[in-house]
């Protein structure tokens, strides 16, 4: 049987030895001191090194067609940024 999780963002992202750990959050159900929404862990993604990078490719994929479909617009400050990076 398989389960859902459902996630609003990621928390940390940590290497332990050749496995990636990543934690899911959700919005928590009180607000933190400045009243803004809190995230609160919900669960812990473990996959390998290699699921990373293969997932990393797919997620990539999906935002260029998102952007080639106009539902997405490229950021061109943060393409600036990359680009100044790979140099």
């Amino acid at each position: 049987m398989m389960n859902d999780i459902y996630a609003d963002g990621i928390g940390n992202v940590r290497l332990a030895g050749t496995n990636v750990r990543i934690d899911l959050l959700v919005v928590g159900d009180q607000p933190d001191k400045d009243g803004k929404p809190s995230m609160q862990k919900k669960a812990e993604l473990i996959m390998p090194l290699s699921g990373l990078i293969r997932a990393n490719t797919q997620i990539q994929n999906v935002l260029n067609q998102l952007t080639e479909k106009g539902v997405l617009k490229k950021n061109e400050k943060t393409e600036e940024a990359t680009k100044e990076t790979k140099q």
